[in-house]
């Protein structure tokens, strides 16, 4: 028959396990079983040990309180002994001997004894100096270097005007010479390696299209570029001339190397199958081909408009990226090329489809043929077909050609 005993009873056999008593001592003095005892002092165990975890942390935030207050009172002392009346000065001065005490007693404990702001007091006290130590070193070299090249105007380079900077006690790089002579003259520059007109061209590359796809006319706006396709003979450089107003591929090459020739010959073949016409823009990336004096000589010859995209934004040229990226996705990616000949072949296909045959979202879904037809014949076709030079301009003419250029 099962025995039922009260708590205060198995909390005195709990003392006495506590006092040092054994668990088989206690089972012959009390006559419980060992079992019936682990499971009591388990649970004895338990509540005791939680009670300690509460009154630990009770005492442990009994103690931060009574320190915040010891820091607050040792700090008004502080502020007492030194005569600052927290009351009688501006919120400057509060700030000013925050920063004294700050790394002593905190950010929190200073704004709040002081009644200040905790981002004026950061603003203040972790703010960026003036003037760094650099930058009072590079105001030290501005004059010097100034001095030096007045006078010798843009006749020695950073590197000359180091070496002189560094007899008069100066520490300096070329890097840093260079970077503040461009500061003083944004245009200087050695003259064996940049002219004047070099400067002035630099500044002439604006974006005079500025994104306007959409012109009233044909041999109003080309655009031109140059993209790389591989075959297993090695890499060829496609450069391709389309007219802006249909979307029309009107002149392309292919190149083993992207040279100032490829992209002039290409220009020369779109000029003349497009009767020379007037009044002419052209546009492109800042590629070396483009802003290179043959092909802006060639411009000039030709009375042609040079305009450039912005140097990281394709998006200034987006009717020519997107042609390319539709020849690579429908033709190049396609097929395995053994050679130029193999590449050249595949590239007239699929130009004569693109021009004829492949409509376009841009112009209506019509085709850039169709879409310089239309256009011809409303302005009166009559008279454009007597001219034999606007007659290759026509749409329906024959005006691409793959060039090969081994």
């Amino acid at each position: 028959m099962s025995k039922f005993y009260d708590e205060a009873y198995k909390w005195q056999l709990y003392e006495k396990h506590c006092n040092g008593f054994t668990l088989t001592e206690i089972c012959e003095m009390s006559g419980v079983t060992d079992k019936s005892l682990s499971e009591w002092f388990k649970r004895f165990d338990a509540q005791y040990a939680q009670a300690s975890t509460l009154d630990l942390k009770t005492v442990h935030r009994k103690n931060t309180d009574l320190r915040s207050v010891f820091q607050q009172k040792e700090m008004e002392l502080f502020l007492l002994q030194n005569e600052w009346d927290i009351a009688g000065i501006s919120e400057l001065s509060r700030i000013t001997c925050a920063r004294r005490v700050l790394s002593r007693y905190g950010p929190n404990q200073v704004c709040r004894t002081l009644r200040i702001r905790k981002s004026n007091l950061y603003y203040h006290a972790f703010r960026r100096p003036e003037f760094t130590i650099y930058e009072k070193h590079d105001q030290e070299l501005r004059p010097a270097i100034q001095k030096i090249c007045e006078a010798n105007p843009k006749r020695i380079g950073a590197e000359r005007i180091r070496q002189q900077l560094m007899e008069q006690g100066f520490t300096v790089c070329k890097k840093k010479v260079l970077k503040l002579l461009r500061e003083i003259d944004p245009h200087y520059a050695s003259p064996e390696k940049n002219t004047f007109s070099d400067f002035v061209w630099r500044r002439c590359r604006t974006n005079l299209l500025n994104r306007k796809f959409s012109p009233p006319r044909p041999n109003m706006a080309w655009l031109g570029d140059i993209t790389d396709i591989k075959t297993d003979s090695g890499k060829c450089c496609l450069c391709v001339i389309l007219d802006l107003f249909a979307r029309r591929i009107i002149a392309a090459r292919l190149y083993t190397q992207k040279t100032a020739d490829l992209v002039c010959h290409t220009f020369q073949d779109a000029f003349a199958a497009r009767g020379a016409p007037k009044e002419l823009l052209f546009h492109s990336d800042q590629g070396g081909q483009y802003t290179g004096r043959q092909f802006r000589n060639l411009l000039h010859n030709y009375g042609v408009t040079q305009s450039f995209s912005t140097p990281g934004v394709p998006y200034d040229n987006a009717p020519m990226e997107s042609f390319f990226a539709s020849l690579k996705v429908e033709e190049i990616h396609r097929y395995r090329y053994h050679g130029i000949s193999d590449l050249a072949a595949s590239l007239k296909e699929y130009l004569e489809f693109y021009n004829h045959k492949r409509p376009h979202s841009s112009i209506g879904n019509q085709t850039p043929a169709q879409a310089e037809e239309i256009y011809f014949k409303k302005q009166n076709a009559v008279s454009i077909s007597t001219d034999s030079a606007c007659r290759k301009s026509l749409p329906w003419g024959r005006l691409f050609h793959i060039y090969e250029v081994k």
